[in-house]
């Protein structure tokens, strides 16, 4: 790295970790007076709130990172153009894109850390800050999961109204088996559309088993679930129809667990990448549209290169304008950030409406940026 590299670099991670910081304490400042009235009226405790927002500093360093990238590019290589020290650099032979080099190494490095950093440090501390949020803002029942609805298999359901992860019971447990050739009887209808005595059997995905218990425990040492006080209704023949009460009966073979029930009904924000690897395929599984994880779980690793992509457009535009000050490098920073922002949520709706993978979903704003800032960097080296 020659003297030239490390005089452009300390000027560039100067200016990075200043917008950070500054981004940063603007984000809490706001934060704070939006949220001040719900604290006092929950009487939150001074040391807690500075708790949640010391918890909520690596989630907001995530989302402004790329934000400081740009502006920093932005700054850097306006501040040597409006000094001339660009101009002589070039004069010397350097070409944009070598000028360019340290601060692109440097973003690559800053997106590599980054991938770690969101998929693992954040959602640690975001469940720290989301148990203050349970705890004191009353958004959900401490400790334990509420209405939790689980497809565990395509032809089992499993429904609790709570449970409480400390003692390993639910409360108003439900769960139905289903089954794809169940009979089922139906009524006889002429081709007037008039219903007329007797009844037809049709084999069809139905409900052939239910059982509803007052409680539901789990045995950690023999690892199986039993219910407790509960009815068991089999359905499989709907012309005789049989109800069984128990006071416990095992539950064999279901396959969750107290720590996966409790995973299944978390923020996909508190969810470290191994855990939301693991939600996805526990989901899909059970047959549910797994989508919208998906794009989250992909979007780990491409939301952090942005703060590499970025600095493509942030040396092109500051070294193309002169007048402005530093007003400019500001409105460019929100501008580009807008449009990425805006490009990026557009792509996620295509994963649905145009059944775009998600995978090309999570990557796709960064593909098209990558591409726009190689051809202007092109251009800037050019001119």
């Amino acid at each position: 790295m020659t003297r030239t590299d490390r005089y452009i670099l300390r000027q560039f991670i100067q200016t990075f970790f200043f917008g950070l910081l500054a981004f940063v304490t603007i984000y809490i400042v706001v934060d704070l007076i939006e949220h001040l009235d719900d604290f006092s009226d929950r009487n939150v405790p001074f040391k807690v709130i500075v708790l949640y927002y010391l918890y909520f500093i690596p989630d907001i360093a995530k989302l402004i990172a790329p934000i400081a990238m740009l502006l920093a590019a932005l700054f850097t290589f306006s501040r040597l153009d409006s000094t001339h020290e660009l101009t002589a650099f070039r004069s010397a032979g350097l070409g944009m894109k070598r000028i360019a080099l340290p601060l692109l190494i440097f973003g690559l490095f800053v997106g590599g850390g980054m991938v770690w950093f969101n998929g693992w440090l954040v959602p640690e501390v975001n469940a720290m800050r989301f148990e203050i949020d349970r705890e004191y803002m009353g958004q959900h029942i401490r400790g334990g999961a509420s209405n939790v609805l689980l497809r565990l298999s395509p032809t089992l359901t499993l429904q609790m109204d709570y449970f409480d992860p400390k003692k390993n019971i639910a409360n108003t447990v439900s769960l139905e088996r289903l089954d794809s050739n169940a009979l089922l009887l139906v009524p006889r209808i002429d081709s007037n559309g008039t219903k007329i005595k007797g009844q037809d059997s049709i084999r069809t995905l139905a409900v052939v088993e239910r059982i509803d218990a007052k409680t539901m425990e789990y045995d950690t040492v023999a690892r199986t679930w039993t219910m407790v006080n509960g009815i068991a209704r089999n359905l499989r023949d709907p012309e005789q129809i049989t109800a069984t009460t128990f006071s416990e009966q095992e539950v064999p073979g279901l396959p969750v667990t107290p720590d996966e029930l409790m995973l299944s009904q978390q923020s996909p924000d508190e969810l470290t990448l191994t855990e939301l690897r693991e939600r996805i395929e526990r989901e899909r599984q059970g047959g549910r549209d797994v989508r919208t994880l998906l794009i989250d779980y992909h979007s780990i690793f491409s939301f952090p290169f942005a703060a590499f992509i970025v600095v493509f457009f942030g040396i092109p535009f500051s070294t193309t304008q002169r007048k402005g000050g530093a007003a400019l490098p500001i409105a460019l920073t929100a501008l580009i950030s807008a449009i990425y922002l805006i490009f990026t949520e557009v792509s996620k709706t295509l994963s649905f409406t145009a059944d775009v993978p998600p995978v090309v979903t999570a990557w796709l704003a960064n593909g098209v940026f990558l591409i726009l800032g190689l051809i202007n960097l092109m251009r800037a080296d050019r001119g």
